[in-house]
């Protein structure tokens, strides 16, 4: 501890606020901190450090190596690969590999080249955040009429048409949860019904109920609401 900030006998006046800074001031002017010596770092990283020249203050010049729990990393964002390539970033490594062409598979937009966008799975020119099959992370990605949920053959949330009236759809046994569940911001499983439709039950599949999306007269709606709740 520095002798600057040793307690104070009971007699001796309390600094006033302008000679703390001072002090503390001083204190950062004569530490040197070498962020080599930090065990945290050393359980974590393994790295190289090099100081070059005179360090004043905290300015410490530091050389990574790149290595990560003994895993081999080239990259960890996609800026760290320059133009017209992206950050394969995975646990155990990480790579730069080369953007990808127009209607090719894909995961992220980031992965399409020059300004294509990830849409329905594939890197697609002229496209624009917020339509259909764009990638998604909450309701409030994708443009009126759409819904962000998530798609088994891409495995990532992309923004959907909400079925029509007479189109097929998943019906929600618990209606109440149903509707909990479409005030929430993240992806859904499903696609609720478009406008003021609801999905009809017609059978079952290994994803639930099967149903079309149909009209219900006010009065139906408040027994179907009712039977949930009670």
């Amino acid at each position: 501890v520095n002798s600057r900030f040793k307690a104070k006998e009971p007699d001796e006046p309390a600094l006033s606020l302008s000679e703390m800074f001072r002090e503390v001031e001083e204190l950062m002017e004569d530490t040197h901190v070498s962020i080599c010596n930090l065990w945290l770092f050393s359980m974590f990283f393994h790295y190289s450090c090099q100081e070059e020249g005179e360090t004043r203050r905290s300015d410490i010049h530091i050389k990574v190596t790149g290595q990560w729990n003994s895993a081999d990393h080239e990259c960890m964002v996609d800026e760290d690969c320059g133009e017209l390539r992206y950050c394969l970033y995975e646990i155990e490594n990480s790579k730069c590999l080369p953007c990808i062409p127009t209607d090719m598979p894909c995961t992220k937009d980031e992965e399409c080249c020059s300004d294509q966008m990830c849409v329905w799975g594939q890197c697609t020119e002229n496209a624009t955040r917020g339509e259909e099959g764009t990638i998604c992370q909450g309701q409030r990605d994708c443009r009126a009429g759409l819904c962000c949920a998530f798609q088994r053959e891409l495995l990532f949330p992309v923004c959907n048409p909400r079925p029509e009236r007479g189109e097929s759809c998943l019906n929600q046994p618990n209606l109440l949860m149903d509707m909990l569940a479409w005030d929430m911001e993240g992806p859904r499983d499903h696609c609720p019904c478009a406008h003021d439709l609801q999905c009809q039950p017609q059978g079952r599949n290994s994803d639930g109920d099967l149903g079309f999306c149909m009209t219900v007269d006010v009065s139906q709606l408040y027994i179907m609401r009712n039977s949930v709740l009670y």
